[in-house]
């Protein structure tokens, strides 16, 4: 992979120097980023106890922080405690329960900005510590870009049913803080039934009467927002006008095909059909260079549906597919039979990894089962997607 390509590709905002500052942008942008908070049980800690530290960018403590401690019930309750850092940087939630019916989520707001560990539970032997990296914030939007948008269209009856994801990666030192009131969307006229996958993340996507908004913060690195809602129709054209607030690198806008159908993106290249297992769908694509024009609004035109009877579900099962598609339209690899390869491995190792430390996490109570059954269908759904499209590829 060209690390070089994608950094001449990324940097639309002012220039880097060194290839070590090409190799913390490489990193932002594939998630490679030291996390906000670390957690650790600490035995010399009493049980019940939760000692947080805060500390800026260069970890130096910072004091008289505002630290809040999520309290959630396993019957849905959910409470809050507050402390401040002393002149170390430091405070003590105390005398927590320790069973598994409670878990523990440290929180710390500043600027617009909230700081937060994943959930955890209490060991009934030892304490907990926290450490939270509080870093800057800024409102400028410069640093932003959204790696690859996506809008997925399927039909059913009168309704199309449009999924949308927003991979965003903040490429600065600052954390990004969403517009007062939220970055509004405008969705397409007569959307309704809207719903937003839930985030444990500072971003929050929640319907507005004008469309969807966003807010909450974005730190260095990278997040991915997605929302869904139905649009009704009638006849065999669908029209669908939406607004792109993100200077974007690559949009993807696919549908649901059979014979007879057309997808026509203003903007973008002709729609290709492609065709895996039992499923065909239309792709329309797009890549934007430094300097060109955003994609505003987006205007998509799908043509000759067929009434009545459902079409093939595709939002999960492509997820993984346009990853890596994406990959290969940033780097332009000479092999890429090769790359795909490759990142089918690699993947494959890190979703099992990631499956064995959370089923740890579960096991030691550290996080609650509704995290633990969300992040799993997630994993499960990503590998069994993966291992089949690994199959289909070695031809077995």
């Amino acid at each position: 992979m060209r690390k070089a390509a994608l950094v001449g590709l990324l940097l639309w905002g002012p220039p880097l120097a060194s290839a070590q500052q090409d190799q913390v942008i490489v990193d932002r942008v594939l998630g490679n980023v030291s996390s906000i908070a670390v957690f650790e049980t600490d035995t010399e800690l009493p049980p019940g106890t939760i000692a947080v530290e805060v500390v800026d960018e260069a970890g130096e403590p910072v004091p008289q922080a505002a630290v809040r401690l999520g309290v959630m019930e396993q019957s849905g309750g959910r409470q809050s405690e507050a402390c401040v850092t002393n002149d170390e940087g430091r405070c003590l939630f105390e005398e927590l329960a320790t069973d598994s019916a409670h878990s523990y989520r440290v929180n710390v707001p500043y600027d617009g900005a909230r700081y937060s560990s994943t959930p955890f539970r209490l060991d009934s032997k030892a304490g907990q510590r926290v450490r939270i990296n509080r870093l800057p914030t800024t409102t400028n939007d410069q640093r932003v870009f959204q790696v690859l948008g996506r809008t997925m269209v399927e039909f059913k009856d009168d309704r199309a049913h449009v999924t949308q994801e927003v991979r965003l990666t903040n490429l600065g030192d600052a954390t990004y803080v969403f517009p007062d009131g939220g970055l509004t969307i405008r969705l397409p006229e007569g959307a309704k039934a809207f719903d937003s996958r839930p985030m444990m993340t500072d971003q929050r996507v929640s319907r507005t009467d004008e469309g969807l908004e966003i807010s909450g913060s974005l730190p260095p690195g990278r997040a991915t927002l997605t929302w869904e809602y139905d649009v009704p129709f009638e006849g065999s054209t669908l029209t669908l006008e939406q607004a792109v607030p993100f200077r974007t690198m690559e949009y993807q806008v696919i549908s649901d095909h059979i014979d007879g159908m057309t997808l026509e993106v203003e903007g973008f290249l002709v729609a290709r059909i492609h065709e895996g297992a039992d499923r065909r769908f239309l792709v329309a694509g797009l890549m934007r260079r430094p300097g060109d024009p955003r994609i505003d609004p987006l205007r998509i035109h799908i043509r000759g549906i067929p009434g009545g009877g459902p079409l093939p579900h595709l939002a999960v099962a492509l997820a993984f597919v346009f990853l890596v598609l994406g990959l290969i339209f940033v780097f332009r690899p000479s092999d890429e039979s090769q790359v795909l390869a490759k990142a089918r491995t690699e993947r494959r190792k890190e979703l099992l990894d990631e499956i064995a430390a959370l089923e740890a996490e579960r096991k030691a109570d550290r996080i609650g089962p509704t995290f633990y059954e969300h992040r799993r269908r997630e994993l499960t759904d990503e590998l069994a997607i993966l291992l089949r499209m690994q199959s289909e590829a070695e031809g077995h």
